[in-house]
């Protein structure tokens, strides 16, 4: 891609956290369409697939998902559409226009039982977004031989809807938490998962199904812990709010999550030259982002 030619780039879901990552980031030379859901529905692929060829661009970057995972459960038509519908009619529109695709996916393809899991292998989700999900990746490839998939984990930002952001939330307020130590994979900065579509964007020859996660691994319990320091060493953790470990029995869920999802990153890595921070970079910073944004009263809803 030369940098001194627009490069044309459709982005879905660039109001989420990393749709908003891509484009602090991306280089001067893409001309971005994000356009709203109201603009640019995923749950009318007939029309989705038509607006993609319309405007045909060099890139469509789908970084729109279903992802309340527990609603799914109820609701996995509504789910189905956006996760699987969706990405197949961008994929079928790719082709007929000549444009890249990339889209991101998640680690809940699988079931957490054979950790660490590299790009091949064998996928068996436990609830219904993850089947959903992994229903929309085979669509992907089938439709679209030259796309690249991103599986990524656990992702979270300065804003918007994000474990870290709730745990600062709550704990900056003195709300002390209850959190599930029996849950291990890898938080992931929505800066890195951007970082990587940009670099997968720009070599072609990177096809198929890769797996991009910050360095290190976690529970949920480790995370919050993380917030909690990062907030006592700035001196905005009150004095009586605490992290305590609890099992996953203790917060029973619609649907059920893998145990172990770390993904194996090794060869994603090695092909970009890459090496994505550690998980507690990430999330350390993420956490000082959202309590900038609730002392300036502009506290994300989450």
């Amino acid at each position: 891609m030369s940098d001194s030619r627009p490069f044309h780039v459709l982005l879905l879901g660039g109001s989420g956290q990393v749709g908003r990552a891509i484009q602090h980031l991306m280089p001067r030379h893409w001309v971005v369409e994000a356009p709203s859901s109201r603009e640019v529905s995923l749950c009318d692929p007939v029309a989705l697939e038509a607006h993609v060829e319309r405007r045909a661009p060099a890139l469509i970057v789908n970084c729109a998902a279903y992802t309340r995972v527990d609603d799914a459960e109820t609701d996995e038509g509504a789910a189905a559409l956006v996760n699987r519908e969706a990405p197949a009619a961008m994929a079928r529109a790719s082709s007929r226009c000549g444009a890249r695709l990339v889209h991101l996916s998640t680690d809940y393809v699988f079931d957490g039982t054979a950790a660490p899991y590299q790009a091949d292998a064998r996928t068996a989700p436990l609830n219904a977004y993850g089947r959903t999900k992994r229903d929309g990746e085979v669509l992907v490839l089938k439709h679209a031989a030259g796309a690249s998939i991103i599986r990524t984990a656990w992702v979270h930002s300065g804003s918007g809807t994000s474990f870290v952001a709730t745990a600062t939330r709550l704990l900056a307020r003195g709300t002390s938490m209850k959190v599930v130590d029996d849950q291990i994979g890898t938080p992931t900065a929505a800066e890195t998962v951007a970082e990587a579509v940009i670099r997968v964007a720009a070599d072609p020859e990177i096809t198929g199904i890769q797996h991009v996660t910050d360095t290190g691994v976690a529970s949920w319990y480790d995370v919050a812990c993380c917030v909690a320091d990062a907030l006592r060493r700035t001196g905005h953790l009150p004095i009586g709010a605490e992290v305590t470990a609890v099992s996953s029995e203790a917060f029973p869920r619609p649907a059920k999550r893998p145990r172990l999802s770390i993904l194996d990153t090794h060869a994603t890595r090695d092909r970009l030259r890459w090496e994505p921070p550690h998980w507690r970079h990430g999330v350390i910073r993420s956490t000082e982002q959202c309590l900038s944004l609730l002392h300036s009263d502009r506290s994300p809803h989450v």
